[in-house]
């Protein structure tokens, strides 16, 4: 009867350890952190693109895609920077009467493709709170409801891969 009831014990603590680890499972499976995603589309102008994220769900099923997500300043303050000097690198490269400018081809070395655009992989990360109400400067907000950890308040933060020259 003892060796019975010590079997039984220790069952009831594996279902006990499992049930645990169960429900631990699930809530992380609930919590949005950061992930991979590839661009479908960007719009240059408000700086928001639409990602799918890499990973597929535990069935194997593609995830949702996240639209109208908001691009941190380091993914395309270079393309824009490059815009806004070709005009200039052009003319240096053009002016041939000054020797040091002779042999210039500063056009020529820039980046092939922009950074930043569909079909890159970037990283995203989704925010502790919601960010609806905050205005996109550094003053201070408050959330607009309880909202934790949510696809609705991902921003992609970086571009992963390629490289400067060819994207």
């Amino acid at each position: 009867m003892a060796k019975n009831n010590r079997a039984s014990q220790a069952e009831l603590q594996t279902a006990g350890y499992d049930a645990i680890r169960n429900f631990r499972h699930a809530i992380f499976a609930e919590i949005e952190v950061s992930n991979l995603a590839r661009v479908i589309r960007y719009d240059r102008k408000n700086h928001l693109a639409d990602i799918q994220p890499l990973a597929n769900m535990s069935d194997g099923s593609e995830s949702a895609q996240y639209l109208d997500v908001p691009v941190v300043e380091n993914c395309y303050i270079i393309d824009e920077m490059i815009d806004a000097l070709k005009s200039e690198f052009e003319k240096v490269d053009e002016n041939s009467k000054l020797p040091e400018h002779a042999a210039t081809s500063f056009v020529a070395k820039l980046p092939k493709k922009r950074l930043l655009r569909p079909g890159v992989v970037v990283v995203y990360v989704v925010l502790d709170r919601d960010s609806d109400n905050w205005s996109r400067d550094a003053t201070t907000f408050t959330p607009g409801s309880t909202r934790m950890h949510d696809a609705n308040d991902a921003i992609i933060i970086g571009i992963w891969g390629g490289d400067w020259k060819n994207g």
